[in-house]
């Protein structure tokens, strides 16, 4: 038997937008209507209800239009829902049946592409609560664009048309904490890991410096190479048009592996576009009339909930757009020693 009921899932107002299985606010389509009658008569009986190839090819026609339709702003709250449901314990964990896969094989229609770490322990689609089909996901330590991530970005939103371009870091990084250390000690790698540091340190020049708390401090470095990622993706000519357009945003994200929580920080519209992409990514000396920082809004109160279970606090130094912090004496590992991960 399936492990997710596929008629109750029909009937969620957030099942994730892109699985093509609702139609305009949130009616069921015709194929989403037989697949949900298939799934009954499963129940009833526990017999399989076949489908043919042709029911599948409507299928794909269907999400494909359905993901199509939806505008970034929506995709952006979907992934919002989608983690506040995680870090709740309330994740619908997405199951595909065998239909659903073979009606994949004709083409992907992805609302999301992401840039992130390969760090075990944030598994994007996992963290977002969505299926397969739904995310176009680039994952390197660092959460670093090289030409091989660029390209692959470049192909998502040329070709594939994707709504969100998203990049997130995390919290514990390993690969930006090996990136601080100095010259030497990441000479001492093999070459690839080494260029590979070279170029995350590049980005993070002065980061921390002003900032005593060790923990608050590895947190600053993890955003500042957030956003230098943002920025550069934010001069390419493809995504520039299509930001232009309103066909895409560019949003930067930092993910609490303790609270299983994402922070969105920076979002990039055609509004703001030229300041995102010709700011520095340096992050500036705190002022003592320094603005709270600006939060994007997270869908069934993510935030309000983890406020009222920790106060927020914000180190010396941070700046604004920074996520929420809490006073740590955590000290950052040495590089090499047992408690230290380099792609963690």
């Amino acid at each position: 038997m399936q492990s997710t009921s596929m008629a109750r899932r029909l009937t969620e107002p957030d099942s994730p937008c892109a699985g093509g299985r609702q139609g305009p606010k949130g009616v069921p389509s015709p194929m989403a209507r037989r697949l949900a009658e298939a799934d009954a008569s499963f129940c009833l009986d526990g017999h399989h209800v076949g489908f043919s190839m042709e029911e599948a090819r409507q299928y794909n026609t269907e999400a494909r239009d359905l993901a199509r339709n939806t505008t970034p702003a929506e995709v952006l709250q979907n992934l919002q829902r989608g983690n506040a449901r995680f870090w709740t314990g309330n994740a619908t964990r997405p199951e595909t049946s065998a239909f659903e896969r073979r009606a994949l094989i004709a083409q992907q229609f992805p609302s999301t592409a992401i840039l992130a770490c390969s760090d075990s322990r944030v598994p994007t689609e996992v963290v977002f609560d969505q299926g397969l089909g739904d995310m176009f996901v680039c994952r390197v330590a660092g959460n670093l664009l090289d030409n091989a991530t660029t390209a692959s970005l470049q192909y998502a939103v040329k070709h594939l048309e994707v709504k969100l371009l998203l990049v997130m870091g995390h919290e514990g990084c390993g690969a930006v904490k090996a990136a601080m250390l100095p010259v030497y000690a990441i000479e001492q790698e093999p070459p690839e890991l080494s260029s590979v540091l070279k170029s995350l340190k590049k980005g993070l020049s002065g980061c921390g410096a002003h900032i005593q708390d060790a923990r608050a401090a590895d947190r600053e470095a993890v955003v500042m190479n957030v956003r230098r990622q943002v920025k550069e993706l934010c001069k390419d000519v493809c995504i520039r048009g299509r930001v232009v357009a309103g066909d895409l945003l560019v949003v930067g994200a930092f993910y609490e592996i303790s609270s299983g929580i994402v922070d969105f920080f920076i979002e990039v519209n055609k509004e703001n576009l030229e300041e995102a992409s010709s700011a520095s990514p340096k992050m500036p000396k705190a002022k003592a009339s320094a603005a709270a920082p600006k939060q994007l809004p997270v869908v069934l109160g993510a935030s309000n909930a983890r406020d009222e279970q920790k106060k927020p606090w914000r180190a010396e130094g941070a700046t604004e757009g920074s996520p929420k912090r809490r006073a740590s004496t955590t000290m950052v590992p040495s590089f090499g020693s047992e408690e230290h991960e380099l792609m963690g």
